[in-house]
């Protein structure tokens, strides 16, 4: 990868951005989006958009996410002890024993997620998963008055754990759902700005917020943009583990380029126009059904404005939700030069529409 493209991976991974809080990880984006877009623009609730003019028709918006699953401060009882609700879809049952930071007004407070020892556990019971309010955080205050004083309610919190690679390929981090959408979108447009190839179209890519808490900042940026197609960037769960079956889930590995979906909400002209890009360029794709257990952007943005055809590219990503998310920096690379082709093939005028 790129020198330049891999240091800002690596801070945006490392940047945080729980959803409703991604001011931080959005000023990032918005920083190297300049460098390669004719204008960059930004929303009330945070949303980024990045523009490279063309000749402008069609219009094609590439979204991405930008937000982390986190953790809000619900209630700090009189023993110091904060207890917390989650910020999108935290699994309880991974997060006993893990180190967060809360971000308060003062500055970083730095907390573990408590768990009782094994031994003071009840022995011949079978532990149950616990329910958040059965978790708490502990920041070493002496009572509730300390605590107070530290932290308060509705603040929010991340894991500590960060992006780091386990050789030149394979990264490991705790968010690359889906700081690399927005990651591939932007570089996406500036492979194009770079192509030296005369862009039919009008690039609009964007930093969306809120998409783990229901798609919000897609669903503004349509309202916003109107555009004539759109393709969102997110993660696709990687089935080549032990205890995924891909007769139930499909067969999508890492390390094999990255899928188109089909059906649903995913056009079939968009598709096919997809699906001709990386065969034009020898782009390795795989192919896999729509989810039938989740949705992303293209689900929010597919039917605004009275349709727009919309697809979805997604990165291979496995343990998705965890602080140990895996993917393969190649598959995001070939994420960037497929979205990259798939614009620059576009005709001005060009619209993508069901024949009947």
């Amino acid at each position: 990868m790129r020198a330049e493209s891999f240091d800002f991976l690596k801070t945006l991974l490392t940047t945080p951005s729980p959803s409703g809080f991604e001011s931080p990880g959005q000023k990032v984006w918005c920083e190297y989006a300049r460098k390669y877009a004719d204008e960059v623009r930004t929303d009330s609730y945070g949303n980024a958009v990045a523009v490279l003019h063309g000749k402008g028709d069609p219009k094609i918006m590439l979204d991405g996410h930008a937000d982390e699953l986190g953790l809000m401060v619900k209630h700090v009882d009189d023993k110091g002890f904060v207890y917390f609700q989650k910020i999108g879809g935290v699994d309880p049952a991974l997060v006993r024993g893990k180190r967060v930071n809360i971000y308060t007004a003062k500055g970083i407070v730095r907390g573990v997620i408590g768990a009782t020892a094994i031994h003071l556990q009840e022995k011949g019971k079978d532990q149950k998963v616990p329910k958040f309010h059965e978790c708490w955080i502990d920041i070493g205050a002496k009572d509730g008055k300390e605590a107070r004083k530290r932290v308060a309610v509705g603040d929010p919190a991340t894991f500590v754990d960060d992006f780091e690679m386990l050789d030149k390929n394979i990264g490991v981090a705790r968010a690359f759902d889906n700081r690399v959408g927005t990651w591939t979108v932007i570089e996406a447009l500036r492979l194009a700005a770079e192509s030296g190839i005369r862009l039919q179209c009008g690039i609009y890519a964007c930093s969306s917020v809120q998409e783990e808490v229901g798609g919000a900042g897609a669903a503004m940026n349509v309202f916003n943009l109107k555009p004539d197609a759109a393709v969102a960037v997110d993660v696709t769960h990687a089935t080549d583990t032990p205890g995924v079956d891909a007769k139930e889930h499909g067969e999508i590995k890492m390390g094999k380029g990255p899928a188109i979906t089909i059906g649903r909400e995913h056009h079939p002209v968009v598709v096919e126009h997809l699906r001709a890009a990386a065969k034009k360029k020898k782009i390795p794709v795989q192919i896999e059904a729509f989810s039938l257990t989740g949705g992303t952007d293209a689900m929010v943005i597919h039917n605004k404005n009275g349709g727009v055809p919309s697809g979805l590219v997604s990165i291979p990503n496995r343990y998705m939700h965890t602080t140990v998310e895996m993917l393969d920096l190649r598959d995001l690379e070939a994420a960037a030069k497929l979205l990259a082709e798939f614009l620059l093939d576009l005709k001005k005028g060009q619209r993508f529409e069901v024949k009947i």
